[in-house]
C-alpha cells in the first residue's frame, strides 16, 4: 500500500478549509449563488458533527441522505465521518421495498432529507423507524421525530467553542483509520436485492491522489461546476478531488440548467455523463438550423469539418478559419473557459467526441465502477485515444481474463459487499482481482477499450448470446433517437425499443418549433424510414442472431423521476421492460 497524504476524507476537507487561498463553495438556490466561505464550511461541519453526537448518533451507525446535490450534502458526509459513521446515498424514486432493505442492511438511524413531502407516500409511512429526521427545508412541516437542519447547526454552534468539544473533535478526527468505512453505496442490479458496496477512506483517497497528476488544476484560477447528483459515487469522488485541489466548487440546482449555469460561472472543469454532452452537441449544432444565407452555409460546413477532422493532427488552415468565425462562439456558448471535461458512466458517441474536441472542448473519456471508487482508467491531456477509456490508473493492476473480462486489483478497489458472503465468494479471483463483469481489451500502448458486459448478455430462445450495450450505442447514434434498449432474453430473435429524440426529429423533418409536435413525428413515415435504414446499416455489421428484426418507437420522455433512468441517465432495463411489456409482446406476435 502506498502512503496517503491524509488519513481520512474528513481530515482532507478540514485541511482545505484552513488554506488561505481557498475560495469556498457556492450553492445555486432561487436563481442566486449563495457563497459558503471556508470558515462557514468548517464551522458548519464541526457544529453538525457535535450535534449528531448530541442526538445520540453512535459510531458504526449510518446516516441516509435523500436530497439533491448541495453543500449541505457534503457537510453531512463530513460530519458523519467525524462521528465514525457511514453515509448511505439514497434516491427519491427508490421503491419502499428497497428503501427498507437498505436502511436495515446499513443500520441507518438518522435520515437527512430536503423535504419529506417530496418523498413517495410509501416511504413517508416508514419515517417513524428512524431516531431522527433532519430536514433541510425549514419552511416545510416536520414529522414527530424531525428537526430542522438550521436548528441542528445552531445546536452545535452553541457548544463548538467549549474545550471539551474542541478536544472531542480533534480526537475523533485523529482516530479515523484509512481503512474505516466512510460510505455504503447500493447498486441496483437488474434482479435481486441491491448490493451494498462498502468503501473505505483508503479506497477514495488512494484514487484521487493518483488522479491528481492526470488533471492539473490551479487553486487560484480554476473552478468546478457540479451538475450530477453527489449521491452517485462518480460526482462525489469528483468533489473530493476538487477538495484536494482546493478549487472553488459551484453546486447546480438542476442538470436541466447546465447550459445557462456554464455561461454564468464559466467553469474550467466539470464531470459529465454522455447524455449531457449529447445535449451540448445538439444545442451547439442547432445554431446552423436557425441561421440563414451565407452564415448558414459557413456554420454547416464548420460543423461538417468538426465531425470528420482528426483532433490529434495539427489544425488545417480551414479549421483555423472556422475557429475564429464559428468554433470560438460555440465554446463561448458553454462558458468558453473549459480545461477539463471528463465523461464517464457509459460510452460517448465517437462522432460527438471528435466534434467537441475539434471545436476546442477538452473532453476526456474514462471508465469505472462503484466497487472501484469508481475510476479504473481515464484519458487525459497528452495521453488519450478516442474510442478508448484511457489507460488504467497507475496504482491499479488491470488485466483481461476469461471471456475477455476486465479484472482489476488495487487500493481503490472495495473489499466486498455488505452482509453478502454469497456474492463476495465469486466477486474476486483467487489472486484477488475483482470481476468487473465488463468485457474489454488492452491495446499495445496500454489503452483500455470496453466491448460489452458479461452480466448483461441476453440469451435468445435458440441458445445464442447477444451483448446489448454495443448495439444500443450504435442505434442511439442517430440524431432522432434518444436511447435504445435491445430485447432478446428468451426470445426467438432480437428486437429493440427505440426512444424518440424530439429535437432531432424536428430537425430531420424541417419543422419550425411552433409547427412541430410529438404526434407529427410519431406519424411520420419519413422518420420511420430513416430509423429503419439506420438499423439496417447496423445489422450488416452484426451476426445474424444479433440483428434487430423488429423495433418499436416510443415517444415517452426518459427521466430519472419516471423511474426509467438511473441517476447517470442510463436506462433501467427491468423497469422499461415492465413499462413497455405490451409493446414488446406485440413485436413477437
Amino acid at each position: 500500500m502506498e502512503p496517503l497524504q491524509f488519513t481520512s476524507l474528513a481530515s482532507m476537507f478540514f485541511a482545505n478549509c484552513n488554506r488561505p487561498d481557498f475560495g469556498g463553495w457556492f450553492q445555486r438556490k432561487n436563481d442566486e449563488w449563495i457563497h459558503y466561505s471556508k470558515e462557514e464550511l468548517k464551522g458548519e461541519a464541526e457544529a453538525l458533527a457535535l450535534a449528531l453526537r448530541d442526538i445520540g448518533f453512535q459510531p458504526g451507525e449510518s446516516i441516509g441522505i435523500i436530497a439533491p446535490s448541495s453543500t449541505n450534502w457534503l457537510i453531512a458526509d463530513i460530519a458523519t465521518q467525524v462521528n465514525h459513521g457511514m453515509v448511505v446515498p439514497l434516491f427519491p424514486n427508490i421503491s419502499s421495498e428497497n428503501f427498507s432493505f437498505q436502511c436495515d442492511d446499513a443500520n441507518i438511524q438518522v435520515l437527512v432529507v430536503d423535504n419529506i413531502i417530496q418523498l413517495d407516500a410509501q416511504i413517508q409511512e416508514l419515517l417513524p423507524r428512524f431516531k431522527t429526521i433532519i430536514q433541510i427545508d425549514s419552511q416545510a412541516d416536520l414529522p414527530p421525530n424531525g428537526i430542522y437542519w438550521d436548528n441542528l447547526i445552531s445546536k452545535g454552534m452553541e457548544i463548538i467553542d467549549n474545550a471539551d468539544s474542541k478536544l472531542w473533535l480533534k480526537t475523533q478526527l485523529f482516530s479515523i483509520s484509512p481503512d474505516d468505512l466512510f460510505s455504503i453505496i447500493y447498486t441496483s442490479g437488474s434482479t435481486g436485492k441491491p448490493k451494498g458496496v462498502e468503501l473505505t477512506h483508503r479506497n477514495m483517497l488512494s484514487q484521487i491522489q493518483h488522479i491528481l497528476p492526470l488533471y492539473k488544476l490551479n487553486r487560484k484560477q480554476d473552478s468546478a461546476l457540479t451538475i450530477l447528483p453527489v449521491a452517485h459515487v462518480f460526482e462525489r469522488m469528483a468533489v473530493y478531488y476538487y477538495t484536494l485541489n482546493g478549487i472553488k466548487v459551484y453546486f447546480a440546482d438542476s442538470p436541466k440548467n447546465a447550459a445557462r449555469l456554464m455561461q454564468e460561472i464559466r467553469p474550467t472543469v466539470m464531470i459529465v455523463v454522455p447524455r449531457i454532452l449529447e445535449r451540448v452537441y445538439e444545442s451547439i449544432t442547432l445554431t446552423a438550423d436557425k441561421s440563414r444565407g451565407p452564415k448558414r452555409w459557413v456554420i454547416k460546413n464548420a460543423v461538417k469539418l468538426a465531425k470528420i477532422g482528426d483532433p490529434d493532427k495539427k489544425p488545417t488552415l480551414m479549421q483555423r478559419f472556422y475557429d475564429r468565425l464559428v468554433y470560438k462562439r460555440m465554446r463561448d456558448a458553454v462558458g468558453g473557459n473549459f480545461k477539463i471535461i471528463v465523461s464517464g458512466s457509459s460510452a460517448l458517441n465517437k462522432s460527438i467526441s471528435r466534434f467537441l474536441k475539434n471545436i476546442g472542448l477538452p473532453v476526456y473519456e474514462g471508465y469505472g465502477l462503484t466497487e472501484c471508487s469508481p475510476v479504473i482508467s481515464a484519458n487525459c491531456e497528452g495521453c488519450e485515444a478516442i474510442g478508448t477509456v484511457g489507460k488504467p490508473l497507475d496504482h491499479l493492476e488491470v488485466k483481461i481474463g476469461d471471456n475477455s473480462e476486465i479484472l482489476v486489483k488495487g487500493d481503490s478497489v472495495f473489499a466486498g459487499y455488505r452482509n453478502r458472503p454469497d456474492l463476495n465468494k465469486g466477486a474476486f479471483t483467487e489472486d484477488g482481482f475483482f470481476h468487473t463483469g465488463d468485457q474489454g481489451s488492452i491495446d499495445s500502448e496500454g489503452f483500455l477499450s470496453i466491448t460489452g458486459r458479461i452480466k448483461e448478455l441476453l440469451k435468445t430462445s435458440t441458445g445464442k448470446y447477444v451483448s446489448p450495450n454495443p448495439i444500443e450505442l450504435e442505434i442511439s447514434r442517430h440524431p432522432v433517437i434518444e436511447q435504445a434498449m435491445v430485447i432478446a432474453n428468451d426470445r426467438k430473435f432480437a428486437s429493440a425499443i427505440v426512444f424518440l429524440n424530439p429535437e432531432g426529429a424536428r430537425r430531420l423533418l424541417k419543422f419550425e418549433k411552433e409547427e412541430f409536435s410529438i404526434e407529427k413525428a410519431m406519424g411520420s413515415m419519413r422518420l420511420r424510414e430513416a430509423i429503419n435504414r439506420h438499423i439496417g446499416r447496423i445489422n450488416k455489421k452484426l451476426n445474424h442472431w444479433e440483428q434487430i428484426r423488429k423495433w418499436t418507437l416510443i415517444s415517452d420522455e426518459l427521466t430519472v423521476e419516471s423511474g426509467l433512468l438511473t441517476p447517470t441517465l442510463k436506462i433501467r432495463r427491468k423497469a422499461a421492460e415492465t413499462r413497455y411489456a405490451e409493446q414488446i409482446e406485440e413485436m413477437y406476435r
